[in-house]
């Protein structure tokens, strides 16, 4: 559990604006922004094999993106931002006028993203940096629903995509049949490349996405007490796995900053709290997180005791 602060505002119902800017400041380490839909991939994995991110790109509305970047400047802001939803963050260039706006907006923020890696360069790189990018995980994949892992193949196209770079690298894990990792030598950003097997350690994303073996949730969740997702259209959901745009989420979003919400009142608001009365106990769940694998805390004696014990403290409805 870690120094988590767990309040009664967690979950209370709505809250006004000013304690749910309190809470918001207490609780949040990570946003993560969807600036636009794009994605040239549609890998097995992903629900964009299903939802089509290829034939057109919708953006957020500028003026939202900065509405955002304001309400997150009057907290004084200084933890994550990332920009890796749903879509390819680097097949648009406009990810470097949101980085500048972000960082010219908050400057103790840490600025993050994942990519695919297919539109990376060096030259590519060296612009991110200067717009502000502090962080950067390049996601090598390899092997897909029909066709097993394979070790050698993920590792060439790792070590070829590096070389491109033209920069040292350390390999920092291997784990053979699971996952590869190794971090990039480059002044001013954290750079690594990862390699995982999905059909392995892969999430079912709010079960929209068939994985070969099932998994059955007793972790508590802390992401919805720690992070903030929005989707383009100004949607707020409560973690990475839900999606504004898969019919089967329509029952699980959260929020809508485009009716002028502010990201306070949705981080807030009564349907969130919920969500954390729900997930703050070890326990079965209740869909779709009851097959999520994501985030999950070991159930150890002492981790059921000090959840238990949050529970009791705040007579959390569901828990015993």
């Amino acid at each position: 559990m870690g120094s988590f602060n767990f309040v009664a505002e967690h979950f209370s119902n709505e809250l006004t604006q000013e304690r749910a800017k309190a809470l918001f400041k207490l609780s949040v380490c990570q946003v993560e922004i969807e600036t636009f839909t794009y994605c040239n991939r549609s890998c097995w994995f992903c629900p964009n094999a299903r939802i089509d991110r290829r034939s057109n790109n919708r953006y957020m509305d500028e003026a939202l993106y900065l509405r955002i970047l304001s309400e997150l400047a009057a907290i004084d802001y200084d933890q994550v931002i990332t920009y890796s939803r749903y879509n390819e963050p680097l097949a648009d260039r406009i990810i470097l006028q949101r980085l500048r706006q972000a960082r010219e907006t908050l400057p103790k923020a840490c600025l993050s993203t994942h990519t695919n890696g297919d539109y990376l360069n060096r030259s590519y790189l060296d612009e991110l940096k200067e717009a502000g990018l502090n962080r950067l995980c390049v996601q090598v994949y390899c092997g897909g629903k029909e066709e097993p892992f394979n070790e050698e193949r993920i590792l060439n196209q790792m070590i070829q995509r590096i070389m491109s770079l033209g920069l040292p690298y350390n390999m920092t894990s291997a784990v053979k049949g699971i996952r590869y990792m190794a971090q990039i030598s480059y002044e001013g950003m954290e750079v690594t490349f990862d390699a995982r097997n999905f059909a392995v350690i892969g999430v079912d994303r709010g079960q929209t996405v068939t994985l070969p073996k099932t998994y059955e949730r007793r972790s508590p969740c802390l992401v919805v007490f720690q992070h903030m997702y929005i989707d383009y259209d100004g949607t707020v959901v409560p973690c990475c796995n839900i999606r504004s745009d898969e019919p089967q989420h329509a029952p699980f979003l959260i929020d809508r900053l485009q009716d002028n919400r502010s990201i306070y009142q949705a981080f807030g608001n009564s349907s969130l709290a919920l969500w954390r009365r729900k997930l703050v106990a070890f326990g079965p769940k209740m869909k779709p997180c009851n097959t999520c694998r994501y985030e999950c805390l070991k159930e150890t004696p002492q981790n059921r005791a000090q959840f238990d014990a949050v529970a009791r403290h705040f007579k959390l409805m569901d828990v015993k």
